[in-house]
């Protein structure tokens, strides 16, 4: 996919300025084009998700912005993320980059206010370079991905996700539609549960969600799952949202400076949102994915606590599994006794078990390219 400043279109091209070059695509190599909302717009929604408290996410908006030559919008955050961390590293370093690209344009436009310009997006056709994008017929990225250049799961794969972590004793807002019931009874007629009359169909057709569900469940009708409507976090997943992503997953191992930036390695998480369940389930996603370099996964359902994932945030000194020397690192627990640890042991006991296999196709990004990150102006 490319993405820049439309400049002019006819049926034969589309001109594109991009990082100021301007370049030319041939309408017959094009698949689909579509105009994002403007820059200021997606600011606006995006930054609405972040508190002022919070530079992680206040550093993340402001690379966005700077790699989309906004540095007027990119200062403020900026300033706010260093008066709530005055040592921030990251925002130390951006603002000095932000305060003179600003200058920079400013004097490229003779005092002349910056207009703001849609972006344009194209996607080529089948047989297209590969360097003008994949053809793949993927969707147009999300704010979320915009923020962090993380490509994400979707809103169905996020439901799907949901719909294998309902516990049926405390259930989630959820909806089976009467067409996925009728599907249901048709392709398991005669099975354990399958009501055999009429008036048995009609009855679980207006039982709750959390018995219709059950019987989707007893008969392994998994081909069905994705047309059942979870509303909101199960409880397992409610737990990773609140007690795990939103503290100290988002703020340490997902920050710039850790397995969110440039020295991410094999393990790189999403840095965008933290209440968008893309964002959060994606990083679930991956974790559970993940293996060491032996070959060992860093969640154990079984044992809880032995989790690598809950050891590498101890102290050095106390943890079974001691995460590497890196530095500027800092555990984010204090011991495993209450706190935070013991939050992420519940949400691990939390989850279902044995663990389903989503039907998820996701294939998690590592280190971030730097080509990734906004550049620097000459000095």
């Amino acid at each position: 996919m490319i993405t820049g400043e439309l400049v002019s279109e006819s049926d034969e091209s589309v001109v594109l300025l991009i990082s100021g070059v301007r370049t030319t695509i041939n309408t017959d190599r094009i698949r689909e084009t579509y105009i994002q909302p403007p820059i200021e717009e997606r600011y606006r929604r995006i930054r609405a998700t972040i508190s002022d408290d919070d530079p992680e996410q206040l550093v993340q908006i402001a690379e966005w912005l700077l790699a989309r030559a906004r540095p007027d919008l990119a200062v403020p955050d900026l300033e706010a993320a260093l008066r709530a961390d005055p040592f921030h590293e990251r925002a130390r370093e951006l603002i000095v980059v932000a305060k003179e690209t600003r200058r920079l344009l400013d004097a490229q436009q003779d005092g002349q206010g910056q207009d703001e310009a849609d972006d344009t997006s194209t996607r080529p056709a089948a047989g297209g370079d590969a360097e003008q994008g994949d053809g793949d017929g993927s969707r147009p990225p999300t704010a979320a991905e915009l923020a962090s250049g993380f490509p994400l799961i979707t809103d169905d794969e996020v439901n799907v996700i949901r719909v294998y972590e309902v516990d049926l004793d405390r259930p989630p807002p959820m909806s089976v539609p009467r067409e996925t019931l009728d599907r249901v009874f048709a392709d398991f007629a005669g099975q354990p549960g399958v009501p055999v009359t009429e008036a048995g169909r009609e009855a679980l057709r207006q039982a709750p969600a959390a018995e219709q569900l059950a019987l989707l469940f007893s008969l392994r009708a998994r081909e069905h799952y994705a047309s059942v409507e979870v509303r909101s976090e199960p409880e397992a997943l409610r737990r990773f949202r609140d007690d795990v992503y939103a503290t100290w997953l988002a703020r340490g191992c997902a920050s710039f400076r850790c397995h969110g930036g440039l020295e991410a390695g094999r393990l790189r998480l999403p840095r965008a949102c933290r209440t968008d369940p893309k964002v959060y389930l994606t990083a679930m996603l991956i974790l559970e994915a993940y293996r060491t370099d032996d070959g060992l996964p860093i969640i154990d359902f079984q044992q809880p606590a032995d989790s690598i994932l809950l050891q590498a945030g101890l102290p050095r000194h106390v943890a079974a599994w001691p995460h590497p020397e890196v530095p500027g690192w800092r555990s984010v627990f204090r011991s495993d006794i209450g706190g935070r640890f013991r939050e992420g042991v519940e949400w691990i006991d939390a989850m279902y078990t044995p663990r389903p296999d989503y039907p998820v196709d996701y294939t998690p990004p590592t280190a971030m390219d730097r080509a990734e990150e906004p550049e620097r102006p000459a000095r």
